[in-house]
């Protein structure tokens, strides 16, 4: 595997798209947790960023869902779908 082998960039963008999974799936606790993950790989690799440019996205996701649930919306959960 990535980690077994120390690719630290291969391992964050598989914890990348393991959250990217996760956000559609529904579970927003799982994803978050592969984002944090991804997150420290990138920044392990000197990837500074990409890091931002994650932390980013995260940060419209969380926006995006606080959001929802002050409005109360109908949603039960959060997807990522118009946050790009």
């Amino acid at each position: 595997s990535a980690k077994d082998h120390k690719f630290v960039h291969e391992e964050a963008l598989a914890y990348e798209l393991a959250a990217y999974f996760y956000l559609e799936l529904g579970d927003a606790e799982k994803a978050m947790e592969y984002f944090l993950l991804a997150h420290e790989k990138y920044h392990e690799w000197g990837a500074f960023g990409k890091c931002d440019c994650l932390f980013k996205f995260v940060e419209r996701f969380l926006l995006l869902c606080l959001l929802a649930l002050a409005t109360r919306s109908k949603t039960k959960q959060c997807t990522a779908k118009g946050v790009k």
